[in-house]
């Protein structure tokens, strides 16, 4: 049995702590809140003890790991923590602010020798995996990945998008496509642009939050053997000959984000039981968030800009 626990009770809180209860051999020991109405709605939702602060939460719980499900800028704070106390940390996109920030959490954990995961949960999805399985099987050679999102009018910056809704897209394009070479990008009053450029294919991406309501997201693949549109729940439409594709996901009631947080964040507690390395480490959660940063570096240089 191993314990974990859940930095922060806020909106992807919920998804975090349903998923850790409803995997085999966890026990969920406590969430972590400075605000008191976030702590009680948690003990009211989910019937697991909330503490007013982490340091509490370590030394009263005493969890094994924890998920972190604060705002980007307190995970690296949180994750030098954890690791001060000798806890493995799973941490919800984007792994930090910036790649500099990602390093120290990278070598933090390292030092402490406990484990840093990164939560992609759009590497969940059954069928973004069978999406995967096809490439890496060589049924399938996809010349570029297009994304549409148009979202609600939001309140966030145009570089805020990019780190906090953007970077679910960015790194499936990285999983299915491989590494980066270089990326183009323009940000500007709630929308966002973004070619990227592979070794051997093209991304697109075109996010806007400026209109009334939200229509949500749509990936278009094209490939030298068929090509698909992925939307909200699932494959919408499909060409090609590699058998059909999985069902759609179902939705998960107090999820958000239906089933990919399940997927990643069981198969994570499941590598800490068996004392193996989480799927996604934060080497990758670093990864998206350099191509975040070349995009919106190329935004204001107006140049092709390396990922690194």
């Amino acid at each position: 049995m191993t314990h974990w626990a859940v930095l922060g009770g806020g909106g992807i809180a919920p998804s975090h702590i349903i998923s850790l209860q409803r995997v085999p051999g966890v026990q969920l020991v406590g969430v972590a809140d400075v605000d008191a109405a976030a702590r009680t709605r948690i003990e009211e939702m989910f019937r697991v003890t909330a503490y007013p602060s982490i340091e509490t939460l370590f030394s009263e719980a005493r969890p094994d790991a924890v998920t972190i499900a604060l705002p980007a800028p307190l995970h690296l704070p949180a994750a030098r923590l954890a690791a001060e106390h000798g806890v493995s940390v799973l941490c919800e996109k984007p792994l930090a602010n910036s790649t500099a920030e990602c390093d120290e959490m990278i070598a933090a954990c390292k030092a402490a020798g406990v484990q840093l995961g990164a939560i992609l949960n759009n590497r969940g999805y059954a069928q973004t995996r069978w999406i995967k399985a096809a490439i890496d099987a060589g049924w399938w050679t996809p010349r570029l990945v297009s994304v549409r999102g148009a979202m609600g009018r939001l309140d966030s910056s145009s570089t805020t998008m990019v780190f906090s809704l953007a970077i679910h897209y960015l790194d499936q394009m990285r999983w299915w496509l491989g590494d980066p070479l270089e990326a183009s990008g323009l940000t500007q009053d709630g929308v966002v642009l973004a070619m990227i450029r592979f070794r051997n294919a093209c991304g697109d991406l075109h996010l806007a939050g400026v209109g009334r309501r939200s229509a949500g997201v749509k990936v278009d693949i094209e490939g030298e053997e068929g090509r698909l549109t992925l939307g909200r729940y699932g494959i919408e439409s499909f060409e090609g000959e590699f058998g059909p594709p999985p069902a759609w996901d179902t939705e998960v009631e107090g999820m958000a984000f239906g089933a990919g947080h399940l997927t990643v964040i069981r198969e994570a507690a499941e590598a800490l039981s068996r004392g193996e390395p989480f799927p996604v480490p934060g080497e990758v959660g670093r990864a998206a968030v350099a191509l975040c940063e070349a995009i919106v570096r190329a935004s204001e240089t107006h140049l092709w800009e390396k990922v690194g």
